[in-house]
């Protein structure tokens, strides 16, 4: 019974990764173009997984989250081979700065994938409000 709980709580830990800074639409509003600073959004969101100069003295911050989950019929012997996969997703904010560090605007994407594996394999589901697409 042990030998199941630890091989149950492996894989849980294994099933999905995430990284980076997760940026909403929402926290995005609440910073000002013309009165808002590079500082200020730094102190709020935290470090920018990228920061950019750019030749005409403005600059950029870039913030990127990633999330992964492997589906949980992949755990199954045999027939994760063949219904098993995943399902990943991105979100990007980026925020434009003006030569004095003033922000100039937000932009922000996000995207879903699912991956499949053998008879999942290349199978697309209808898109809903549900993402990523299982």
């Amino acid at each position: 019974m042990r030998t199941l709980a630890t091989i149950a709580l492996s894989a849980a830990l294994v099933a999905c990764a995430a990284g980076g800074v997760r940026v909403t639409d929402d926290q995005l509003t609440r910073f000002k173009a013309g009165e808002t600073t590079k500082a200020q959004v730094i102190g709020a969101l935290g470090a920018p997984t990228m920061q950019m100069r750019l030749a005409d003295g403005t600059s950029m911050v870039v913030y990127s989250y990633y999330e992964a989950k492997v589906r949980p019929a992949t755990f199954i012997p045999v027939a994760g081979a063949f219904a098993g996969g995943s399902d990943s997703s991105t979100n990007t904010a980026t925020l434009r700065f003006d030569s004095s560090d003033r922000l100039i605007d937000t932009t922000s994407s996000s995207s879903a994938t699912g991956n499949g594996m053998g008879a999942a394999a290349g199978q697309i589901q209808p898109a809903t409000g549900d993402q990523p697409r299982k």
